[in-house]
């Protein structure tokens, strides 16, 4: 089979290239051909190149493609003869803009069952939603991980990604529309006192009161509108993670942009890393810290590549991770209701290196087992 991957964006630390080359590196090895249009090394005129072509599928990640119109306005990606796959590593309600486009062989790939479930209510023109999280690699390669020395591992607690204040929210909150603004802000509170509720759920039940009815008008629109609620309430969590394993009796490192910006008393701030040297880094964790961006049912890619690297994943559950992970077993959880427990489980579990290897080196076999690109390839595969 002959596959197409386009790589546009240089952003977050480079995920998307790292993932668009990942993607392209395990098609290889199961024995299909892959082109690459990188926006790094082509010209956008050059996509001109691919009308007429034919793939079996061609690949892009939270992907503006759907939106690029010819000159006589006719969709780009319906000139070219391939089913066309957006890979989206957000929620789908970041993607409206893009989504909303009735591409004539449209499929989405996404990170987790409740947002396969919103595209396929909201949505109905996408032929195929297919859910599987993303993952990482073993940095070092297969079967490198040094387990007689876990204990000897640089650093006890790691958290990797970007620190957002939540005051930066609620400042471009303040300057939306004053009905948009207050319904962001009872969306907040209503995320905030129960942590299981997805934003998608949130929205509904606010559309149900007479008050919001408008809401209903375009359901997936205003979801779109109030992303700053799901934002916010992200960012917030965040936030209270680190404040909490600041508090620990074992050293915290984290590695990211602006940290500085939260005041901290013990952690150690390191500079950010492009996305694929992150591998590295948790190469030399004892615990790698993870929490969700608000996904219930699926997975951030952090915690797999932790595993796959030889570090304990101590993160909030989801339904995915709690069908595949035991509790103390082979990963460690910590409650969304009482993000301040997470101080104890961190130096409870230090306090047991032998212990806290073993649930690494089960947390290693599940991910390489059930996480690696090889499986992700083969699902996208059956999609296909």
């Amino acid at each position: 089979m002959n596959f197409l991957i386009f790589e546009m964006k240089t952003v977050c630390y480079n995920s998307y290239l790292y993932f668009g080359d990942s993607l392209g590196n395990a098609l290889t090895q199961l024995g299909h051909t892959v082109e690459y249009f990188k926006v790094d090394e082509n010209q956008l005129d050059d996509l001109e190149q691919y009308v007429g072509m034919h793939y079996d599928a061609m690949f892009d990640f939270n992907s503006d493609l759907p939106r690029a119109l010819m000159d006589d306005d006719t969709y780009f990606l319906d000139h070219v003869d391939a089913p066309f796959f957006d890979i989206i590593l957000d929620h789908p309600l970041y993607h409206h803009d893009s989504l909303k486009h009735k591409i004539s062989n449209f499929h989405v790939v996404c990170l987790d069952d409740n947002h396969k479930k919103y595209i396929q209510k909201y949505y109905p023109h996408i032929k195929s939603v297919t859910a599987t999280p993303m993952t990482g690699e073993l940095a070092f390669g297969k079967d490198q991980i040094d387990w007689d020395n876990f204990e000897n591992r640089n650093y006890d607690i790691l958290f990797s990604g970007t620190y957002t204040a939540p005051a930066r929210l609620e400042k471009a909150i303040n300057n939306m529309p004053a009905p948009v603004a207050e319904t962001v802000y009872e969306l907040i509170e209503m995320l905030k006192t129960d942590s299981t509720l997805t934003i998608e759920k949130a929205v509904d039940m606010l559309s149900e009161t007479d008050i919001y009815d408008y809401i209903n008008l375009d359901k997936p629109l205003h979801t779109q509108t109030f992303y700053l609620a799901d934002a916010y309430v992200r960012c917030l969590n965040r936030k209270k993670l680190v404040k909490a394993l600041d508090k620990c009796e074992h050293p915290l490192h984290l590695f990211g942009a602006l940290w500085d910006e939260l005041p901290l008393k013990h952690a150690t701030i390191h500079k950010e890393l492009p996305f694929n040297l992150t591998f590295t880094v948790f190469t030399k964790a004892k615990i790698s810290v993870n929490i969700m961006p608000n996904f219930k049912a699926g997975s951030h890619d952090r915690v797999f590549s932790s595993q796959l690297n030889g570090a304990v994943t101590l993160t909030d559950p989801t339904i995915l991770l709690e069908k595949e992970y035991q509790n103390n077993k082979n990963i460690l959880f910590f409650d969304l209701k009482n993000i301040d427990e997470a101080t104890f489980i961190v130096d409870e579990s230090l306090k047991d290196l032998d212990k806290l290897k073993k649930i690494a080196q089960e947390g290693y076999e599940i991910a390489s087992k059930n996480h690696t690109w090889t499986e992700i390839t083969k699902k996208l595969l059956s999609a296909i």
